[in-house]
């Protein structure tokens, strides 16, 4: 925590430093605005790659590495940001699965694994944005009944086993 604290505090005087020798405007815009994309992009994604109205989650008593692993979710948002996103959001599930795998062929195992789970698999070809609302609509709460559990929402009504 010590050594945490203390790049916080270097990296905090240097943007500091920074706002007095180009401006505060300039180091908000050089760094600022392309840190909140950044993190923008890391905590959507990851939400909606764990986070979905179909995707089950154990309780202890259920729960082993494998269903662990499926319980995320691909999204698909098209060629060119799969691409620049070296297409952790269209493999996250084989990421899940082979941890260890090297990222270059995820794409690879993900064609396979869609093969081989079936129906096990998801994955959603549904538009950022729409899946990101969706999954904020939906995802609010997982019922602590039961031992596999589902997100819902207020409006849901609750599945009885």
């Amino acid at each position: 925590i010590v050594v945490s604290d203390i790049g916080l505090a270097i990296t905090a005087a240097v943007l500091v430093y920074a706002s007095f020798v180009w401006s505060a405007g300039a180091v908000v815009r050089f760094y600022g605005v392309p840190y909140l994309m950044v993190n923008f992009w890391l905590v959507s994604i990851t939400y909606l790659q764990h986070s979905s109205p179909r995707v089950p989650h154990y309780n202890d008593d259920e729960w082993t590495f494998l269903r662990g692993a499926l319980c995320t979710i691909d999204h698909d948002y098209g060629w060119l940001l799969n691409t620049c996103l070296h297409h952790i959001n269209d493999s996250h599930v084989a990421h899940h699965v082979f941890s260890l795998m090297p990222h270059y062929h995820a794409v690879e195992a993900t064609k396979h694994l869609k093969k081989k789970l079936g129906k096990y698999y998801y994955h959603n070809d549904t538009n950022f944005l729409v899946a990101l609302y969706r999954t904020m609509r939906y995802c609010q709460f997982v019922d602590d009944t039961g031992s596999v559990l589902f997100y819902r929402n207020t409006s849901t009504p609750l599945k009885v086993e």
